[in-house]
């Protein structure tokens, strides 16, 4: 299973890769993404992975407008500590 990290924070996701490998050693994380821009640009030149975390408040936006530069149809598991987004969240 690949998955990928979308996080502003670089400990953060180093904090989240670490507990997902703990979790299940065999989930190889294919990518640490820290902006929409650069997340967009490693979706449209890689295969979708099997699985997206998924921060909500990034250094140029909200995550969110990563779905309307690209067709997301991987799970997305979001992982924010600001729960005004819980919704929105949702609908994606």
């Amino acid at each position: 299973m690949k998955a990928i990290i979308i996080e502003d924070e670089k400990p953060a996701a180093e904090k989240l890769q670490k507990a997902i490998l703990k979790a299940d050693p065999s989930i190889e994380v294919a990518a640490l993404t820290n902006s929409v821009s650069s997340s967009v640009e490693w979706l449209q030149q890689n295969p979708q992975p099997d699985l997206l975390f998924m921060d909500i408040e990034l250094g140029d936006g909200l995550s969110f407008k990563i779905f309307d530069e690209v067709k997301i149809t991987s799970p997305v598991i979001f992982c924010t500590a600001y729960d005004e987004y819980w919704q929105e969240a949702f609908e994606h």
